[in-house]
Order: structure tokens, then sequence, then C-alpha cells
């Protein structure tokens, strides 16, 4: 079609002003602002409409809206008589279909959505599940605005860019997919400088793109001082306080990771760690983890830091024991932090199965924590078979050749997401010299939502890769 609707970013549409100047409309009601991008999405450009229709006593009596130009129409509008959805033809040649329960659902109407808030008031007890529309238009702001059969029905009115950022066709929804799936970084750990994070706004956008694409970054030049770790995680979205932390009340959420003689977590040694992911006894664990080397002395052997994609390694799982996949998505694990000997005493425990996936058998969960493992609680059958998958998953984490490996230099802070990244450790000693990193923790959701809002204010038309918080998209 001959586009006389300028597309808008990835998906909307924005009526130009070479219609006429005649308007059908519903006056009464008014299609409130798009919150996408923060911005209307339409001038009030008048718009001529035109309708068709065939005869109504027909099975599938076929409406038409459409806007009328001297060319060929740019949006078609079909409804069938008694049918469950309306279909929208685009200017681009694609179509969406809308369930008309979907659609009341949806409106923006000021008796269906606060106007400031963006959030909904409309009652589901309220919605005729059964609505049938009788007549479709667009308006002069570039909203549909649907009438229902039947005369205590209020019009339903719903902008157009909104409706084709939000389509949920198939093809749609595999495009959105593409988007949010992950990959396993191939390379080195991408470096970022702290004075460019803190003081430019594409290189801070350009680290977080790497967190998120690639579950781990680097970021050099950080002072090495107390508490200058809460600063670069600061940069994202406040400090998640945990369990772990100074007992001063300056930088509560601040835990510093060093060999003491009474450790309250086997971190706080110089033992070898294992493969896994903190607190996972919470409900929600910590999203990204930060680590800043204060000290790392030339004379302290070992202690380098490892970090292996959980997800890959799920799917590498699934492709050579696809039996055993299925054990660790099926039976649950049970995790617990129990210990009181400490200035904050804890009992936490929680299960959850290993590996998480969606309605579409795709990954968005794995928990590994093999040093917080509860004895395992499932109906007898499901023990021996749980064990041999967890075997099997173990031998293959050590023996992946995908693990990344890096030596953390003073005044180096290596951030990575704890929900994706399973971190280990080499074993140290340190006879004459010292290894003191101090850490942080970032809310997995706050993470998410700085990635996209920065994405969205660019207009970059991208969603967040996913970051392992069972988030079903």
């Amino acid at each position: 079609m001959i586009s006389a609707l300028q597309h808008v970013g990835r998906f909307g549409v924005r009526l130009t002003p070479k219609f006429s100047q005649r308007l059908s409309t519903c006056p009464s009601l008014q299609c409130q602002e798009s919150f996408f991008g923060g911005r209307r999405k339409y001038p009030l450009w008048n718009v001529s409409l035109k309708l068709t229709s065939r005869n109504l006593s027909t099975s599938t009596a076929t409406y038409q809206r459409m806007v009328e130009t001297k060319a060929r129409p740019e949006i078609e509008v079909d409804i069938r008589k008694e049918s469950e959805d309306v279909e929208i033809k685009w200017s681009d040649g694609e179509s969406s279909r809308y369930a008309n329960i979907w659609l009341k659902h949806n409106c923006h109407c000021s008796l269906c959505k606060q106007e400031h808030s963006g959030q909904r008031l409309v009652d589901a007890l309220d919605i005729d599940q059964e609505s049938i529309p009788s007549e479709v238009k667009v308006t002069g702001n570039g909203c549909l605005d649907i009438s229902w059969v039947g005369t205590n029905q209020h019009n339903t009115i719903i902008p157009l860019d909104w409706l084709r950022e939000n389509c949920y066709s198939q093809k749609n929804r595999e495009q959105n997919l593409q988007m949010r799936r992950i990959h396993p970084l191939k390379g080195d750990i991408p470096v970022h400088s702290y004075s460019d994070i803190s003081n430019k706004e594409d290189a801070l956008f350009r680290w977080i793109c790497d967190i998120n694409e690639h579950g781990v970054a680097m970021v050099t030049g950080v002072p090495c001082e107390d508490n200058e770790v809460a600063k670069v995680a600061e940069l994202i979205a406040p400090v998640q306080r945990t369990i772990y932390g100074k007992p001063c009340l300056s930088s509560p959420q601040v835990f510093d990771v060093m060999s003491v003689p009474k450790p309250i977590n086997i971190a706080y040694s110089s033992t070898k760690l294992g493969f896994h992911m903190d607190l996972v006894y919470y409900e929600s664990p910590p999203g990204l983890q930060l680590l800043h080397a204060l000290r790392f002395d030339l004379e302290v052997e070992g202690g380098e830091s490892i970090f292996l994609d959980a997800h890959y390694m799920a799917e590498v799982l699934r492709e050579k024991y696809p039996h055993h996949f299925k054990t660790l998505v099926r039976v649950p694990a049970s995790f617990q932090k129990i210990h009181f000997e400490r200035d904050w005493p804890v009992y936490m425990q929680y299960q959850r199965p290993h590996i998480v996936v969606n309605s579409l058998n795709e990954v968005t969960c794995v928990t590994w924590a093999p040093a917080f493992e509860a004895p395992l609680h499932v109906p007898e059958e499901d023990v021996k078979p749980y064990y041999e998958a967890y075997h099997v998953f173990a031998r293959l984490l050590e023996e992946s050749d995908a693990k990344l490996r890096h030596r953390l230099q003073p005044g180096e802070c290596v951030i990575f997401n704890n929900r994706r990244m399973l971190h280990a450790r080499d074993a140290y000693t340190q006879d004459t010299g010292s290894r003191h990193l101090q850490g942080c923790y970032v809310n997995i959701d706050e993470f998410k939502n700085k990635v996209q809002v920065m994405m969205t204010k660019r207009n970059t038309g991208q969603f967040a890769k996913r970051v392992g918080n069972q988030c079903q998209f």
C-alpha cells in the first residue's frame, strides 16, 4: 500500500496531514495519550472515514473501515458478524487480529485507564464477555474507536500504535522472542572505563547492554577505596540489601570478600569455590553481583574468578541428555541457609527446580548452588533420577570449554548476572600478600528496568534480553 500512514519506531503508525478535514468520531470519548516512549504518537489530523458493509443478515457480514485518500486505503478494519475478533490490515501489508474480549480489557478511554499513571481502572466483572462490535472507525488522533452491539456499553478507544506494538500474532510473538533470547559470550569479557560510564550516557548504555547481552562485563579504574563498589552499582539501580553486609549504617549493603578465621560464608575463606549462584534460598535471589578488587597482591597464589553461562549449559544438557534435562525441570531441589551464630541470624529454605522453562519449552531460569543445597525432599521414585541428572550436569559444568577466567587486578570491578552466570573461584594462598574484594548486589528486575528504559528512550526498537528471573517472555 502507498504509505499515507507514517511508521513510528518499530510498530507505530502516524497519520499524515494529507487527509481531508472532515472527522467522524465519537466526541464524548477521547483517546488518551500513548505512554510508549512518554509522548503522543499521533498529531490531531482530521480524517474522512468511509464505511462499506455487506448485508447484515448474512453469516459473515464484513465491515471495512478505510481512510479515504486519492490513493488506495491505508488500513482496513474487518469485523465479522458474530465473530470473536477484529482484524486490522496495516499499511505495510501486515495484519493483526484482536479478540473482542482482549480489546475490551485494553480500552484506553478515561473510564478504563487513568490518564497520568497509565494504570487500568476497568473492573473485569463489568466487561461483557460476549460483546460483538457493531462499528469501527479511526479517530482524528489516531485511535481505533469501537462501538458494541447493545445500549449499555461504552465505546472502546485504543491507539493504533499501541495496538501494533502489542500485536500477539505468531509472527510478532516470534520476533519479540528472538530479541529476548540470549547467547553465550564468545571471546573476552567486555571491558569499560569507570570514568566513561560515570560521565558519558552513551558509555553507560553500552556497558549496561553488554551486561544484558553477555551476562558479564568488567569496569576498570575504580578507586581502591571502601564502598566504591556501591557507587558503581548505583549507576544502574539502588544496591539491594540482603543478609550479607557491613554492620555500619553508612553502607550496610556492601560486603567484604576476604579470608577470615570463622567465616559465615564459604566465600569468606581461601577455599576453592565451585560453580554456584548466590542466595538461591531467596524467593528472588539477587540479580547483578559486583565484585571490586581493593587488593590482590602478586604474592597471592590462585584466587582467579571463573564464569560460565548457566543457560547455555542447560541447553548443552538438553541436547546431550534430554531425559536428564527433563528431570531437572520436573524434580525440585531444596536450598537453604541456616545459621544462627552471626550478627543477623538466618533460617531460609526454598524449593525450586534447577531448570525452569516457559510455555514454549525455552529456558527462563537456572538455579545452581551445591554449597547451599538442603536435603532433597521429593517422592522416593524421583530421588535416583534426580541425582543421576544432577551428576551429569555437574560433570558438564566442570568439563565445559566455555569457561571465562580472570584474575582481578586492583581497581577492577566485575559485574555479572547472578541469575544467569555461574561463578567460581580457585583456592588461594596468601602467606605474605592479601586478597580483598568488596561486593554488593542489584535487584534483577531493577536492572532489567534500567536496560529497557534506556533502550526505549533511544528508540532502539529492542527488548531487554532474558535475565533469568523466570519471566515467561
